[in-house]
């Protein structure tokens, strides 16, 4: 693992070290944060929100001693990293149930979507409130395709007071709008418990969708773009509670708790692991990033003391050890598909190692003349790749190089940035049985090591 993480809860329990164990794992993420890149986001500033005490001011610096200033933030249509203090961003930051910006609502600064949005919303809410919103609106509703206002602004107005009451301050609103949800759609209760096959499930339900279907639905029928990954976690998080799919309980469960650890989650799904003493939101967790394929693994606090303790020790691995993973794995040869192009038979192998504590992916590319290894790792190409990462991994492999005999130098982000922005970014170094090559993919956020064999080994 390299991208870490953790929601404000582990950053609590690690700022008050009352157990030792979190004393502990506080002292090693300081004396090896240099190896891994730990992450916040507004998520973490909606928490501390919540603190009406300066505490929160000196829980700020102590992450900031962790993540360096490394923010997650969404700019459409990917998550991007800044750098960021969480002081400096938590002055910046709005509070979450905050609708104040009504009072300055301007209709003529809004987007023909969110026009549509809002038009449809309302028209939904309303028929609810009253009643007439047919059981099957989801399927059968037409939606509101305009490019204006299609109610008062003061009727808009007071429906968002109306909405910020009964699910900010009103405790049992939303559980209530729960009940009638999970009795009306899912009567059966059907649930995800960890894997997708409640997908197809949720089919023989009285509505008829599947999960998938459910939330592009939901989106058709509220005017809000599918294209835009954040509003689609968003709706799928709160769908998977509303529906009782994978539901918080009742006693504790809050419209607006829930609305942060939507945003832990999303943003945990950049990263190689996200570490949370939250169930409700690991459960989730689980269930979104196997729906939509992220490779993000979800960590209990104590699964990512023990995860964390084989990562370092991953990491001191000599290169003759790495090598061998490699090797085993490449013999081992448990396909998982072939592909044919005219120059080339690229071959995916299954790998039961993390090399260099990264790459977890082999494809072997063959032709008539040569035989080349190509390890990369699994991760959403819609994400962007840190210059932080790529040094941690060149400057964990010169070691590893420069143990075996050879002479290389740690990375120069004065020299190598220029060349990584022009996409003329490499490393090569030359063995007696293998030519090795650290790059990146030409216009790809994808870091890969070729090993191009000099002979055959199988």
């Amino acid at each position: 693992m390299i991208t870490i993480y953790l929601d404000k809860q582990v950053f609590s329990h690690l700022f008050n070290a009352r157990e030792e164990k979190y004393s502990l794992l506080r002292d090693k993420i300081l004396s090896h944060k240099d190896e891994f890149i730990f992450f916040y986001s507004n998520a973490h500033l909606f928490d501390l929100q919540d603190d009406k005490t300066d505490i929160k001011y000196a829980e700020m610096e102590f992450m900031q001693s962790i993540v360096d200033g490394n923010r997650l933030i969404y700019e459409f249509p990917r998550q991007e990293v800044m750098k960021q203090s969480p002081r400096e961003a938590f002055e910046t930051v709005g509070k979450v149930g905050d609708f104040s910006w009504l009072d300055n609502f301007d209709v003529s600064q809004l987007t023909d979507e969110q026009l549509n949005a809002i038009n449809n919303i309302v028209d939904i809410s309303i028929k609810d409130l009253k009643g007439e919103l047919d059981f099957n609106w989801l399927t059968n509703r037409i939606p509101i395709s305009a490019n204006e206002l299609q109610v008062d602004v003061p009727i808009f107005k007071s429906l968002m007071n109306f909405i910020a009451y009964n699910f900010y301050e009103n405790k049992n609103a939303y559980k209530q709008v729960r009940d009638n949800t999970i009795a009306r759609y899912n009567p059966k209760e059907i649930k995800a418990n960890g894997e997708d096959v409640f997908n197809e499930q949720l089919s023989s339900s009285p509505l008829g969708l599947s999960f998938i279907e459910t939330i592009k639905a939901t989106l058709a029928q509220t005017g809000l773009s599918s294209s835009d990954s954040a509003i689609v976690y968003y709706m799928s998080y709160m769908l998977l509670d509303l529906f009782g799919v994978n539901k918080e309980a009742r006693k504790k469960v809050k419209f607006q708790n829930m609305q942060a650890d939507c945003c832990h989650s999303f943003f945990g799904s950049y990263c190689d692991c996200i570490v949370s003493d939250d169930e409700g939101l690991r459960l989730k967790s689980k269930t979104l990033y196997k729906l939509f394929n992220f490779g993000t693994m979800v960590y209990s606090i104590d699964e990512f003391i023990e995860r964390f303790d084989e990562a370092i020790n991953n990491n001191k691995k000599s290169g003759r050890k790495y090598f061998d993973e490699i090797f085993n794995d490449y013999i081992a040869r448990q396909i998982l598909r072939t592909e044919i192009t005219p120059e080339h038979t690229l071959t995916y192998l299954n790998t039961s190692n993390k090399f260099f504590g990264y790459f977890n992916c082999m494809i072997e590319r063959k032709s008539d003349n040569e035989t080349v290894i190509i390890l990369h790792k699994n991760n959403d190409l819609n994400q962007p790749m840190l210059v932080r990462e790529i040094e941690i991994i060149v400057n964990r492999m010169v070691k590893v190089f420069n143990d075996m005999g050879a002479n290389f130098t740690l990375f120069d982000e004065a020299v190598e940035l220029p060349q990584l922005k022009a996409d003329n970014w490499n490393r090569i170094l030359v063995l007696n049985d293998a030519d090795i090559c650290l790059t990146k993919f030409k216009e790809t956020p994808m870091l890969c090591l070729w090993i191009k064999l000099k002979q055959p080994i199988i």
